[in-house]
């Protein structure tokens, strides 16, 4: 009897000291209320997570910030369309832009969407604009929409981030805000962490501090891009996404991945690994970093330099025998090991990809992630 006492008296002790509940499922409901929080770091994706409140640390707590580098992108913005009109002159110098930040279960594959469909939004535009016009400011210059169809405007693709992924982090909800909460301040919070996190994570310098260049000349290795990253995240591994552009046949890096674990409300800790190192890039060929054509050209790469070279040109025998083998209706990619995995391949790589038994995981790239 007396363990038995002490046994609920320690259970009771442990709720009241993490201030959650053990379940961080828990449905919380829609009543505003203010929750207690740990006065100590909890890190998402530990042994913590489970014993406290999803209102302290998201209950989706892998996240993934993803950077575009919108000159290579537009090579093949989608089905093999350049990005619309005009948006590359939008880019600012040496500027890689926002896709993403996404909440995802700590497996760092799966995750949910669409959350609460009762908080989408379809004006992020005049959200922001009433709240932050600075931030709005911002987003124009760094958070930009390539997809070919016009009327996928920066406005679209930012609601569609909002609705997709934003509203799935538990812990800038109405309901765990509390009583502070002002209208629209949930969707204020994602887009200023996504823009604090692009901002600290800026990739450009980091590549050219490795003699990494945007250059229509030469193509770099994978591993020499994820080296590159590696030497400026403690070794961490970034997933790098590429894009194939079939009149020039290469590939294009497009964007790269960079992976946390949530902290505490919505702080991240990391980077940490990737699952992938690379997705719809082909290991068997060089990868181009493809100069902004609206803007100086950038320095070629060093001459005689074992990180670069040219052999992807326009007349690669091997892509040729590719597109015979595989149809011309794919992208060109030799890949038919199944430990590849692929994000975000539009509806011409399907065929191919299935036929090798290749999983989709992740969003399709069309910027509609």
């Amino acid at each position: 009897m007396t363990n038995f006492i002490i046994a609920l008296l320690s259970l009771f002790f442990i709720i009241q000291i993490y201030g959650r509940v053990l379940d961080s499922h828990e449905f919380i409901s829609n009543k505003v209320k203010n929750v207690e929080c740990p006065t100590y770091d909890i890190v998402a994706c530990s042994g913590y997570q489970g014993l406290v409140n999803k209102c302290c640390v998201p209950d989706q707590g892998h996240l993934i910030l993803s950077l575009q580098w919108l000159p290579s992108y537009c090579k093949n913005a989608g089905r093999n369309k350049p990005c619309k009109k005009g948006t590359l002159k939008k880019v600012e110098k040496d500027t890689w832009t926002l896709h993403g930040l996404w909440p995802g279960n700590c497996d760092g594959v799966t995750y949910l969407t669409n959350c609460n469909p009762e908080r989408e939004e379809e004006n992020i535009e005049e959200v922001i604009r009433s709240k932050d016009e600075d931030l709005l400011s911002e987003m124009e210059k760094i958070w930009l929409s390539g997809n070919p169809d016009p009327l996928k405007d920066n406005n679209w693709f930012w609601a569609h981030e909002w609705n997709k992924h934003g509203q799935c982090v538990s812990t800038i909800t109405p309901q765990c805000i509390g009583t502070n909460y002002k209208k629209d301040d949930d969707i204020i919070s994602y887009f200023e962490k996504a823009v604090e996190l692009r901002s600290i994570y800026d990739l450009y310098p980091i590549l050219e501090k490795m003699e990494i260049l945007p250059n229509d000349k030469d193509g770099y290795n994978l591993d020499t891009l994820q080296n590159a990253f590696k030497n400026a995240f403690n070794n961490t591994q970034v997933e790098i996404n590429c894009v194939f552009n079939k009149h020039e046949k290469r590939q294009y890096m497009s964007e790269v991945r960079l992976c946390f674990h949530a902290k505490n409300a919505f702080e991240v800790e990391g980077p940490i690994d990737c699952i992938n190192a690379f997705s719809k890039c082909n290991p068997k060929y060089k990868v181009f970093y493809a100069v902004n054509p609206t803007k100086s050209k950038a320095p070629k790469a060093p001459e005689n330099d074992d990180r670069s070279d040219n052999s992807n040109n326009n007349k690669n025998e091997d892509y040729d025998e590719d597109i015979k083998k595989y149809g011309d209706d794919i992208d060109g990619f030799d890949i038919i090991n199944k430990n590849f995995k692929f994000n975000d391949f539009d509806g011409l790589d399907q065929k191919f990809f299935k036929l090798n038994g290749i999983e989709d995981y992740g969003d399709e790239y069309e910027e509609d992630d």
